[in-house]
């Protein structure tokens, strides 16, 4: 894949940005400026839905190349540190780079699968990279779903060369086409970089069969030091099992003919939407669950996945439709995981909490009023799908704390997608404008609710 060009030399870009080049959380700085510009570029077509203004698409390609400046710089630092660093520290456990392969889990079945973090490439870890073919150029990360969609949509093959090389994109008689599952994985990781539940460090791992199966762990054991002479304490640990099968995920984007036909950046435009949608669903349904209707119902979670608001196992706070006056129900929510041995490192809350946090004021002074250290450690995201509309009055929100990773927040993936197009389908006809439909395969597991807690009823500020 050809490395972009940076208009500026490293060090001044860290300047552009406002980071210290030497700065020893460079990396992480990087990447937080990266998914800021990504979160941004979401937020305008949320807001615009599929019809943008010419305004916001020159603010999209803005943030669209800032994003890739940014993308290009964290490569050119870990290069920096991998430089410093040829191998990991001893004691390490062989950690290393941040690309380096991630969990390994092994399924009641007994097959072997490999689970990937944020920022690790789901494409990556589930296909072997394959030599080119005859006439191909380029490197598979090149390919991509909105290009080729772009160029079936004008008809224009010469626009879709590379897919059509590749072989990753083949023809649908329903009027589209299906994507093949390496492109499909790239569109994936499209999607996985928008999903805050990803960047809270949820696990993502590919479903290859009909149900892939997780243990989830109810209570813990517990150790204790032996007398002499005497036996060990018994204690117990109980496992459970929870199934995940694959459901059905996918959205309809309607897109104008002007845009198809005239758009400089239709492409980027195109997978950015569809992957936004997908990113969204999958947050949405880490809050209120999946349900795909009520066939084998007699089959527990066939059809259905709880989410953490309906979990009995994930630890409450309850704050009674109060608004915050504090952060004192967080840092409840922090001990609770604590006292499933766990240890939080993230916590999620809706833009309303998160402004309402942000807003509270000391008593006297009038100063705004700080985090209380341990609650300003955790990496703070925030996501529109976070609900607001809770409770008997319809206006209560949730906020979630814990560390995702040892809570085992698995998110499993089909690497088959399809494509359908139409220019009949609702108002399509009239309207001029294409209706696309993309759709895949998923499921989402919680392993370990007790290392998540939920602050629930959190009301409005009056």
């Amino acid at each position: 894949m050809t490395r972009r060009t940076l208009p500026a030399p490293f060090d001044d870009m860290c300047e552009r940005y406002g980071i210290k080049p030497s700065s020893y959380t460079l990396i992480r700085e990087l990447k937080q400026k990266r998914e800021q510009r990504s979160e941004l570029g979401r937020q305008i077509i949320q807001r615009a839905g599929s019809k943008l203004t010419g305004a916001q698409e020159r603010e999209i390609d803005r943030l669209l190349e800032e994003r890739d400046d940014l993308d290009e710089m964290v490569t050119q630092a870990e290069e920096r540190l991998e430089g410093v660093r040829n191998q990991p520290f001893e004691g390490q456990g062989g950690r290393g780079r941040e690309d380096a392969p991630g969990l390994t889990f092994q399924t009641a079945e007994g097959r072997t699968i490999r689970g990937v973090r944020h920022g690790e490439s789901f494409a990556a870890a589930v296909h072997k990279p394959r030599a080119p073919r005859p006439g191909a150029d380029g490197d598979e990360q090149d390919l991509s779903v909105g290009r080729a969609l772009l160029g079936f949509l004008r008809g224009d093959h010469d626009l879709m060369e590379r897919e059509l090389r590749a072989q990753v994109v083949a023809s649908d008689p329903s009027g589209g086409f299906f994507v093949t599952d390496s492109l499909a994985s790239m569109f994936i990781d499209k999607a996985r970089s928008q999903s805050v539940i990803s960047q809270a460090g949820a696990i993502t791992v590919p479903l290859t069969g009909g149900e892939t199966r997780i243990l989830r762990v109810v209570t813990d054991p517990t150790a204790a030091w032996k007398a002499e002479g005497a036996g060990l304490n018994e204690t117990e640990i109980k496992f459970g099992a929870v199934v995940m099968y694959p459901k059905v995920l996918g959205c309809i984007a309607e897109l104008s003919e002007e845009l198809v036909q005239d758009g400089a950046n239709a492409a980027d435009v195109i997978q950015t939407t569809l992957a936004a949608a997908v990113a969204n669903q999958l947050d949405r349904s880490f809050w209120r669950g999946i349900s795909n209707g009520s066939g084998d119902s007699d089959v527990p979670g066939r059809n259905t996945f709880t989410g953490v608001l309906d979990d009995p196992d994930v630890n409450t706070v309850d704050m009674a439709g109060a608004a915050p006056s504090d952060y004192d129900e967080w840092i409840d929510a922090m001990q609770l995981v604590e006292d499933a041995n766990g240890m939080a490192n993230v916590r999620i809350d809706s833009p309303r909490t998160a402004g309402q946090l942000a807003k509270l004021k000391e008593t006297g002074t009038g100063a705004y009023l700080k985090a209380p250290e341990a609650v300003a450690a955790l990496r703070h995201l925030r996501t529109t799908q976070t609900p607001v509309t809770l409770g008997a009055g319809n206006d209560e929100s949730v906020s979630v704390v814990g560390n995702f990773s040892t809570a085992y927040v698995i998110l499993g993936m089909r690497t088959q997608f399809s494509i359908q197009v139409s220019n009949q389908a609702g108002d399509a006809f009239e309207n001029l404008t294409r209706k696309v439909r993309i759709w895949g395969r998923a499921d989402m597991v919680i392993g370990r609710p007790s290392h998540l807690s939920l602050i629930q009823a959190i009301g409005p500020t009056s």
